[in-house]
């Protein structure tokens, strides 16, 4: 079980990472750190979040957060303003690549999602949606797996 588990969540990595950067043919992707893919999918919920309310979605220091940030400004994923109303706040939204890369990933889940319900029958679904829901609650709730 834990081979084929870990053969599984690799290979879904490893899928996810080739299909982002074939649709987002962005340069450095590769070298993007989980927490930058985090920052990422914050600003893209939030819409055009300052840094402190990336770092209350994400819960972690606004000082992690914009080293984070400027890290993908100069990558040029994400674009920062300085908010007109408060001179000391910044806020940031993501550049067309930075869009077109939560694009593809979002499309590449929903891919996956779609080819993994093909293979099951709709009682081995509901199966497998229970057990992923209770193993998301596990590391949603283990310190360990959350971001730093």
């Amino acid at each position: 079980m834990e081979k084929i588990l870990v053969q599984f969540i690799d290979t879904l990595d490893s899928s996810l990472k080739k299909t982002l950067v074939q649709a987002g043919n962005i340069d450095g992707l590769s070298k993007l750190t989980i927490n930058q893919f985090h920052y990422i999918d914050a600003i893209y919920a939030l819409g055009e979040p300052s840094i402190t309310e990336i770092a209350a979605r994400l819960q972690i220091t606004k000082a992690s957060v914009t080293v984070g940030i400027n890290k993908l400004v100069f990558s040029g994923l994400v674009e920062k303003t300085q908010s007109q109303a408060d001179r000391r706040m910044f806020h940031v939204r993501l550049s067309e690549t930075g869009r077109q890369l939560v694009e593809a990933k979002y499309q590449a889940l929903e891919e996956y999602g779609d080819f993994i319900r093909s293979a099951l029958t709709e009682e081995e679904v509901r199966q497998f949606s229970k057990i992923l829901a209770k193993l998301v609650r596990l590391f949603q709730d283990n310190k360990i797996f959350q971001i730093q």
